[in-house]
């Protein structure tokens, strides 16, 4: 039996960043990395950021477990504390062209910071962009989850890296547990190291997840969907 034309359903066309089919150095400025300063001391260039369009506004984001990094400085929770001076953004390398950022959005004070195994399914932070963020390419989120073997990239720095441009790592996914996911690296000789932060995108330039870890043989990356939850338990409006 035939069934009527007007049951037949096809998935509206996602339209492909143009950048995405032109060389990384060609690329708009869509990663950078961490400046952290407290008033005894200051952590710099440490683990990726980057900015994201909402459609409404220009938010920044980076890794929760940074936190770690300096948990002394902030009574082990979610929180900048008392002696925070100031959290800014840059291309590695590029100080000079750094973003001063706003208010944690998602801090908090009754939430510890735990380890990485704890945070994974929660490993965003989100920042009012602050000043400076023009001339900076904010990725748009794709709400539709991964599924298993699908194509995705990681772009960032490794903490020891010296290049001007991010890489960009190939990974393929592993498994999605919703609120991260598993991969498997196809890049050969990655140095894992302090990518952290980096945002990942699927192979038309839409932002799909964040670098998280590594269990075994596989990354972990946080998906989108606590990026959302986070949106929406801040009434912050994003399409």
């Amino acid at each position: 039996m035939m069934l009527p034309l007007g049951c037949v359903t096809k998935e509206p066309e996602v339209e492909k960043m143009g950048w995405m089919e032109k060389p990384v150095s060609e690329w708009p400025d869509l990663v950078m990395v961490n400046t952290v300063e407290f008033t005894d001391t200051a952590f710099r260039n440490i683990a990726n950021a980057f900015l994201v369009d909402t459609g409404f506004d220009t938010l920044a984001v980076t890794c929760k477990h940074l936190f770690m990094v300096f948990r002394e400085q902030t009574n082990n929770v979610i929180h900048p504390g008392d002696h925070f001076r100031k959290w800014e953004i840059y291309p590695k390398g590029e100080p000079g062209r750094s973003i001063l950022l706003g208010a944690l959005i998602n801090q908090n004070r009754n939430e510890a910071t735990g380890e990485f195994n704890t945070l994974k399914s929660r490993d965003w932070i989100v920042f009012r962009s602050g000043d400076g963020y023009s001339g900076f390419y904010p990725l748009k989120i794709r709400k539709k989850p991964l599924s298993k073997g699908e194509i995705v990239y990681a772009v960032g720095w490794a903490y020891r890296q010296k290049t001007i441009d991010p890489s960009v790592i190939k990974m393929q996914v592993f498994r999605n547990e919703g609120y991260y996911f598993y991969t498997q690296t196809l890049t050969r000789n990655v140095d894992p190291a302090g990518r952290s932060g980096s945002p990942v995108i699927d192979e038309n330039g839409y932002l799909v997840g964040i670098v998280s870890g590594a269990e075994g043989n596989l990354g972990v990356s946080g998906a989108v969907a606590y990026l959302m939850e986070i949106f929406d338990a801040q009434n912050i409006e994003y399409q």
